[in-house]
């Protein structure tokens, strides 16, 4: 992969239907975005060392390969790239694999224009954040006792070189906790290298991890680090453990053990001096017993065993951190900034978070995307929560009058001055404008 600096552009669009790829290509310029057009897993990987795009909207079928392909030879470049990839139904399973490997959304075709148009600038919409925000894996917000004491934990073992186990429910931050574990350690300066274990095909795997000499796999002239050597004296994370190949389990258990590897085709053996940090989200008991994760790796890599536990159960966090996405997407949207109102809290706090902080994250992007208001109400942040059809007409006239009486008050409270009172209440002047016009509301 080069290491010269790319341009940056808002869509790579990997899709070898000519037609389809046209409109799409014509659809997302006429909504003022750059896009380059690839047509091939060739073209692609070749844009991907000229251009970072911020999104990637790939096609799972290519004359040459496939989407997977693309997003497993390209997954250096598009680390912080969103990636939506767009399937015919028999292929709908390998897109939902994809999505459990880190990409962002996927699309069964034929699909909506406008639905596409939508999800790429709600997936855009969180590519823009500024560094740092993108993903709940980059802070800790621990007013929680729970977890308080979770990353107390983490910095003591910090100062050890314990290989460690993280467990818990997907999205409540496995990766951050790691990367607190590596920067708070004498490891900082090295390396963090993350690896997705599912996302290694078998045929590549002890080249993966290990590396080879020159010559030692079919295709290959030059030398190639693994895994375990570009770590250096780093961290190596590896996220869920429980779906790394049998083989590479009972190889890196013999590395934990010995404490060195060898690459492919050489005898000489290399001192392995990294740690492993490991996470998993499946059932440990199930796990092990149906061997889906060996019992001797497990007991290497549990010298130290932490549970990030789920958002539902750390209820001192979800304002903090629905406060700190809303900074995030305030800072660079012109927009004034965005507030939550009483009822959107309440709404957060009662919320069980399946998706736990991922999902947090998700909702408040969204809700800033598409409200018309700067103020977030429930429906904004839960639009799924539809009411029944027989309350409707009376809750949406009662929500009515009171809007309409609380906009009197402010204008009256402002003296009739309307760009004061739309800031008062957390709206633009435009909005207000049409709601006056809308409820017939004079100045006075």
């Amino acid at each position: 992969m080069t290491h010269t600096k790319r341009q940056a552009i808002d869509v790579l669009l990997v899709e070898d239907d000519g037609v389809l790829g046209g409109t799409v290509a014509q659809r997302l310029r006429l909504e003022g975005l750059s896009i380059i057009w690839a047509q091939s897993v060739a073209e692609a990987l070749e844009n991907l060392e000229k251009h970072e795009p911020a999104l990637m909207l790939c096609d799972i079928r290519l004359p040459d390969g496939t989407g997977q392909e693309v997003y497993r030879r390209g997954a250096k470049l598009l680390w912080e790239t969103e990636v939506i990839f767009v399937t015919a139904y028999a292929d709908v399973q390998q897109a939902v694999d994809l999505v459990r490997a880190g990409a962002s959304d996927y699309l069964v075709k034929p699909y909506d224009i406008n639905d596409l148009v939508r999800r790429i600038k709600l997936a855009l919409s969180r590519a823009r954040l500024p560094q740092g925000v993108r993903t709940p894996l980059r802070h800790f917000h621990y007013e929680s006792p729970e977890m308080t004491q979770v990353v107390s934990h983490l910095k003591r073992l910090a100062t050890t070189n314990f290989s460690i186990l993280l467990v818990g429910e997907s999205g409540t931050g496995k990766e951050m906790a790691a990367r607190l574990v590596h920067e708070a350690s004498g490891r900082a300066p090295a390396p963090f290298v993350p690896v997705c274990c599912a996302d290694i095909s078998e045929a590549t795997l002890e080249s993966k991890y290990f590396g080879h000499a020159a010559g030692a796999i079919p295709g290959s002239d030059t030398f190639s680090p693994g895994l375990l050597e570009q770590v250096g004296t780093g961290t190596l994370f590896l996220d869920e453990v429980c779906e790394m190949h049998p083989k590479i389990q009972i190889a890196l258990a013999r590395v934990l053990q010995d404490g060195h590897f060898r690459r492919l085709g050489e005898a000489e053996p290399i001192p392995f001096q990294g740690r492993v940090v490991a996470a998993t989200n499946a059932d440990l008991e199930h796990a092990l017993n149906t061997g889906q994760l060996r019992r001797d790796l497990y007991y290497r890599l549990q010298n130290a065993q932490i549970e990030i536990p789920p958002l539902r159960k750390r209820v001192a966090e979800i304002l903090p951190l629905a406060e700190h996405f809303l900074e995030a997407w305030s800072h660079d949207n012109p927009l004034a900034p965005f507030t939550i109102s009483e009822t959107g809290k309440r709404a957060l706090l009662e919320h069980h978070w399946p998706g736990n902080v991922r999902e947090l994250m998700n909702r408040v992007v969204q809700a800033c995307t598409l409200a018309e208001d700067a103020t977030l109400t429930e429906h904004d942040l839960f639009p799924e929560r539809a009411l029944e059809p027989d309350m409707r007409p009376s809750l949406s006239r009662a929500r009515q009058e009171a809007e309409r009486e609380e906009i009197e008050r402010v204008i009256a409270e402002c003296g009739g001055r309307l760009g004061e009172a739309a800031k008062k209440l957390g709206i633009s002047r435009t909005t207000l404008w049409k709601r006056r016009r809308d409820q017939n509301i004079s100045n006075s």
